[in-house]
């Protein structure tokens, strides 16, 4: 189940998913301590019954909330263009020493990768790559971490790492225990 929040009027938001649910859900999503969105109103139109609040799936909306909407200055804003970088296919393969070579007769030792770059780990590129790609698989999965292990062919507990990273640069926001996105 794939669903959107589709703004409509003074912080409201729709949220469709396929299937449909059997009324219309509106909700209201405000920033809960430490930076995450949280659902603070939901509006359903019609009369509510047990099996459609069943239905409303408030993590993944929540989870929606996250990947598609962005917090500037305490307020709530929807970003104009959602995830425009492309998703990375694997993850990036260091390099080691070697020879560079663009012509056989111009070759140029390749330094090693710490002479070179004295900070360590991954540049930040790759960490809010994993951050978009985390995202799109919260939205659908309840274990987008497996997930995001699967696609690039890593242990889960690297995967796992990769979100931790993404979280302490600001590309994430904050966790909470048992709750994907």
């Amino acid at each position: 189940m794939r669903g959107r929040l589709l703004p409509v009027a003074d912080g409201w938001y729709e949220w469709r998913q396929e299937p449909p649910l059997a009324q219309s859900v509106r909700v209201r999503v405000g920033v809960a301590d430490g930076g995450r969105l949280v659902l603070t109103g939901l509006h359903i139109d019609g009369s509510p019954s047990a099996d459609l609040l069943r239905a409303i799936p408030v993590g993944r909306i929540e989870a929606a909330a996250n990947a598609q909407l962005a917090v500037v200055h305490e307020s709530i804003d929807t970003p104009p263009v959602l995830n425009p970088r492309p998703r990375p296919v694997a993850p990036p393969v260091a390099g080691d020493t070697g020879w560079e070579m663009v012509e056989p007769a111009l070759a140029v030792a390749r330094t090693s990768p710490g002479a070179a770059n004295p900070s360590r780990g991954r540049p930040d590129v790759f960490y809010r790559e994993v951050a978009d790609v985390y995202l799109d698989f919260a939205q659908d999965s309840p274990r987008p971490a497996c997930d995001l292990a699967d696609r690039h062919g890593v242990p889960v507990s690297t995967a796992h790492r990769w979100v931790k990273e993404a979280r302490r640069r600001g590309f994430l926001p904050p966790g909470r225990p048992g709750k994907s996105g």
